[in-house]
């Protein structure tokens, strides 16, 4: 991630299009004007800046670009993790419905920094990591928000940030769920059953961040 966009994030252009010269850039950046313009365009065309009017503003994409870095650099100062096992399971496909839902996609989008596929990995922790879920439950998750649509209102979500097969997620525990201890659901931005090419029965192992 290019350090000119964490300063123009620094200077407010998450959340509105500040005025900033490539001359003022530069000498932010301890650089000079052409090699701040150069930055800059590179930032624009790779979608991560809009810049119109004389104004510079950090694209949704910037934001994940950042969001992305933020956790990277999480895991690596706080290295806290958790090793579980287990082996895929056939759900409810309730994780199908509720993901699909643009309220909880909106709000887990923000909170971890990807929009979940519309649906979720569920795994049967083997009878030795049963007791790990329950330590891990014990840990400060990070909390998506419930809300309520129409007549119907959907409780709140935990979340801990996790990688499988090399793709990042986050382990779930919503607040109503027909799952017992031993099964956990996961969440990410693609169909992990499809990308990981897993089938009912696959031995899987999940390494969540805790931040301990």
């Amino acid at each position: 991630m290019d350090e000119l966009l964490l300063l123009l994030a620094k200077k407010g252009a998450l959340h509105t299009p500040i005025r900033l010269t490539t001359v003022e850039l530069g000498s932010m950046m301890g650089m000079s004007q052409q090699n701040a313009s150069v930055r800059l365009r590179s930032l624009e065309r790779g979608g991560l800046v809009d810049r119109a009017g004389g104004t510079i503003m950090v694209t949704p994409s910037g934001l994940a670009a950042l969001k992305e870095r933020f956790l990277l650099l999480k895991r690596l100062l706080e290295p806290g993790h958790m090793l579980l096992r287990g082996k895929v399971v056939t759900g409810f496909r309730e994780g199908k419905f509720y993901m699909s839902l643009p309220g909880y996609r909106s709000r887990i989008g923000k909170k971890l920094g990807f929009v979940p596929y519309p649906g979720t990995l569920n795994l049967e922790l083997l009878p030795e990591f049963v007791e790990k879920r329950v330590e891990l439950r014990s840990i400060r998750a990070i909390r998506i928000s419930g809300f309520t649509r129409g007549k119907s209102s959907y409780g709140p979500i935990d979340a801990y940030v996790c990688r499988v097969g090399g793709i990042d997620g986050a382990v779930i525990f919503p607040r109503r769920s027909q799952h017992g201890l031993s099964v956990i659901e996961i969440i990410a931005p693609v169909y992990l059953m499809g990308e990981l090419r897993l089938r009912k029965g696959s031995a899987v192992e999940v390494e969540v961040f805790t931040g301990r």
